[in-house]
């Protein structure tokens, strides 16, 4: 017994075979890609038209597909108006996300210094959906309502302001 247990030892150690260790080492592939940097323009602006106040004021809602409503005692009146549009850039077939503001935005009477809000920010495609540049681009437009006073609170005039809406690679 004492014999084969020798044979068996000298045979492990001297006769060539597999080396096994407790570790290994490999070299693997790793790989990057820069893609086309996203980027918006402004194509059209955010524009809720002409209208009155009216005695308590109320608010003028507008589509990101373009319609416009008047509610309260706001009276919608003739000339243009449109939800705000923006071309969107980048990798064809990427996706991207919207981020709409979340709180209002003010709009300055240019010579009082009286304010209105805009708030409701919605969009099509919409916000939290995922869009993608088909061709590399979209076209992303905007609506919101506009929150008015009465004619004491918001005289006539020109009232003006902006917003800040963000684009995100998914």
């Amino acid at each position: 017994m004492y014999r084969y247990f020798i044979i068996a030892f000298i045979s492990f150690f001297l006769i060539p075979g597999e080396a096994r260790s407790q570790e290994s080492s490999i070299t693997a592939e790793v790989f990057a890609e820069v893609i086309e940097a996203l980027a918006a323009n402004e194509d059209q602006a955010l524009n809720f038209g002409r209208f009155t106040t009216g005695n308590n004021g109320g608010s003028v809602v507008i589509s990101p597909g373009g319609i416009r409503s008047a509610q309260g005692s706001v009276i919608a009146a003739g000339g243009g108006y449109s939800p705000g549009k923006f071309l969107v850039e980048g990798e064809p077939g990427a996706t991207f996300s919207i981020q709409l503001p979340q709180t209002a935005s003010t709009l300055v009477h240019s010579e009082s210094g009286k304010t209105m809000d805009v708030e409701g920010w919605v969009s099509d495609p919409p916000s939290g959906d995922a869009a993608t540049l088909s061709d590399g681009e979209r076209l992303v437009s905007i609506g919101a309502t506009l929150n008015i006073g009465p004619v004491d609170e918001n005289p006539v005039g020109i009232y003006s302001g902006s917003f800040i809406v963000t684009f995100a690679y998914n």
